[in-house]
């Protein structure tokens, strides 16, 4: 239904990720996850829906059938037929357009989500593209020039015209501050540490983890085991540059892990960008489930009224 042109700079299939952290599987899915539900609520899919998340430079597709889009996310630039479109609502594209999205100066990624959602690999319940491991989505690779990208069925539904409002997308400004919560592991001195400066994030980023660029007194101990890690786990390797993981990491490691950031901002490691900076802001579970919850109510109070609003134009 749709041909890839050109890729953009990697341009993967991501939905809501697998949940079989326990077989050693990581979580994987859009990065962005607030980016991607509101995408798919413009369109009228469920939130779990694939969809296309582009990074730093966004894909030239040829529609040969017309299809319903939204692009959320870092301010990505856009054009329909050499036109601007623009982002954050719903649009229609017609069979043989081609809607070419530039890059962004602003965060890193955006998702382009299209009315049934992208087919693709299903693995472990989810298309989701994990590219170490080679599977999922397009046969475990980001897109490439060339391919066909094949939509799901979906109901024929008018095109809402609603607007989403900045408040609503995640942050892409290039200072973050990222609510964290101590661990066992975070000896006072070290938190102190943390919790002080601003660091600068360095180009090693992808969807494992990025890395900052100052040095900490990293504590080494060789007799630690490898633990569990979770998305958002802060790692201190002996090197002393921290490490922010991301959807794709690893489900173990032996590094340290004095921080974990928040959920509520995990969507913003996502639009962490090289040369911008970050601050930890040290919080307690009960200032991170408030906040959380609070964000959460925000969000499908966003989904439920898109929903209304495409049943009454069923």
């Amino acid at each position: 239904m749709v041909e890839v042109l050109r890729p953009g700079l990697q341009s993967t299939l991501q939905d809501t990720g697998r949940r079989v952290r326990a077989l050693g599987i990581p979580s994987g899915g859009a990065a962005d996850s607030v980016a991607l539900r509101l995408a798919n609520a413009l369109v009228g899919n469920a939130a779990d829906a694939a969809a296309l998340e582009i990074t730093l430079s966004g894909p030239k597709l040829r529609f040969r059938e017309r299809a319903v889009v939204a692009l959320c996310g870092a301010p990505f630039q856009m054009k329909l037929e050499g036109v601007d479109v623009p982002l954050n609502r719903a649009f229609t594209v017609q069979a043989g357009e081609t809607l070419d999205i530039g890059g962004t100066s602003l965060g890193m990624r955006a998702v382009l989500a299209l009315r049934g959602g992208l087919n693709g690999d299903v693995v472990f319940g989810s298309r989701s593209t994990d590219l170490r491991s080679g599977f999922g989505g397009r046969q475990g690779h980001a897109i490439q020039k060339g391919d066909e990208l094949t939509v799901l069925p979906a109901e024929p539904r008018r095109v809402i015209r609603a607007s989403l409002h900045p408040s609503l997308l995640t942050s892409v400004a290039n200072h973050q501050v990222l609510r964290v919560l101590a661990t066992a592991e975070a000896a006072p001195a070290l938190l102190a540490d943390l919790t002080r400066r601003a660091f600068t994030v360095s180009t090693q980023a992808d969807r494992m983890g990025v890395r900052l660029q100052q040095n900490l007194s990293a504590p080494h101990d060789p007799a630690r085991v490898s633990l569990p890690n979770v998305t958002g786990m802060v790692q201190l390797p002996p090197d002393g540059r921290p490490i922010l993981l991301l959807p794709d990491s690893g489900t173990h490691g032996g590094y340290p892990t004095p921080l974990v950031v928040a959920r509520v901002d995990l969507p913003r490691l996502a639009q962490l960008r090289p040369r911008g900076t970050v601050q930890f802001k040290l919080v307690n579970a009960g200032q991170a489930t408030a906040a959380l919850r609070e964000a959460e109510r925000t969000l499908r109070q966003t989904e439920l009224t898109l929903q209304w609003l495409h049943a009454q134009g069923a």
